[in-house]
């Protein structure tokens, strides 16, 4: 999950900042939104995760080459399945099944600021 923001640059160039979330099953904390699965215990992230921007916003500004390969897409539900996929997967990653058959999306199911589930 990527945020763009203006961080009073003089450049005034946006700046694409990496959110963070933390693993409900076995409470790690601080992973990267570009990983679906928590590197500690392995367990997936789900619908109800909530992401949040690191203290230090300056340091994580992405590069321009990760910045370039992140989308400003949200994740998605496959409606056959019910799973939870990365915004850059075209098809779902448990059955198959096209995102275009998708009728939600993260941002729709937490639409608690202008940008998903963000604190």
């Amino acid at each position: 999950m990527f945020k763009s923001l203006n961080l009073g640059d003089t450049n005034m160039d946006e700046k694409r900042i990496e959110a963070l979330w933390d693993c409900v099953f076995c409470g790690n904390k601080g992973i990267l939104g570009r990983y679906d699965t928590c590197p500690n215990c392995g367990k997936g992230r789900g619908v109800e995760t909530v992401f949040y921007l690191p203290e230090d916003v300056q340091s994580a500004v992405l590069s321009r080459e990760e910045a370039a390969k992140t989308t400003n897409r949200a994740d998605w539900l496959c409606a056959y399945c019910g799973t939870y996929n990365r915004a850059d997967r075209e098809h779902c990653i448990k059955c198959g099944a096209l995102r275009s058959d998708a009728e939600t999306d993260y941002g729709s199911v937490n639409s608690q600021t202008d940008f998903g589930n963000f604190k």
